[in-house]
């Protein structure tokens, strides 16, 4: 089981840069952080103790290039990987010509600016492709529906089901025009 992490200082954070081959396990092992915090309570306790970096980090392909595809972006403290956006054309069926989010900071990181600056990087990457985008959130995870309220993304409405491990879990989308 996760501990909770101490709460971090930024100071020393410098970049955030486009994710490359060799941070797919750092990236994989703040992908595993993110949901082992924020979705205890919400997620099977089971399926979030048995996610781990090695498993996730085959899932990552970095490096390749061409404005249609997904791509990550990572927030870097020193050397440590503290969180990651990753941005595409969105795979939802009735959303064309509409961009996708998915983002994740590392619990030490959380509160810290780390996920404004990802979400900046992220929103200035999907300029490059669409003039929206959606997220998809679970609908229960209050402090991540918050944090995308702030910076100006609205429920559309739209919800699903989703099961992780064998638990179907509800998820609401979130769009933002202009990206």
């Amino acid at each position: 089981m996760a501990r909770p992490a101490e709460r971090v200082d930024t100071a020393t954070m410098t970049e955030v840069r486009a994710a490359v081959p060799g941070d797919s396990y750092d990236v994989a092992r703040v992908h595993v952080r993110s949901w082992q915090s924020a979705y205890r309570g919400l997620l099977a306790q089971e399926y979030l103790d048995n996610l781990t970096p090695e498993v996730l980090a085959g899932r990552y392909s970095f490096g390749r290039v061409g404005l249609a595809l997904p791509s990550t972006q990572v927030a870097v403290d020193g050397s440590t990987i503290c969180g990651l956006a990753t941005t595409g054309l969105c795979r939802d069926v009735d959303l064309s010509n509409v961009g996708e989010l998915m983002a994740y900071v590392d619990p030490a990181y959380l509160g810290t600016g780390v996920g404004r600056m990802l979400m900046t990087a992220a929103r200035e990457r999907l300029r490059q492709i669409v003039t929206e985008a959606s997220l998809w959130v679970l609908d229960g995870n209050v402090r991540a529906r918050r944090f995308y309220e702030r910076d100006g993304w609205s429920c559309d409405g739209t919800h699903r089901t989703s099961s992780y491990g064998d638990v179907p879990v509800q998820e609401v989308r979130y769009r933002r025009t202009p990206v």
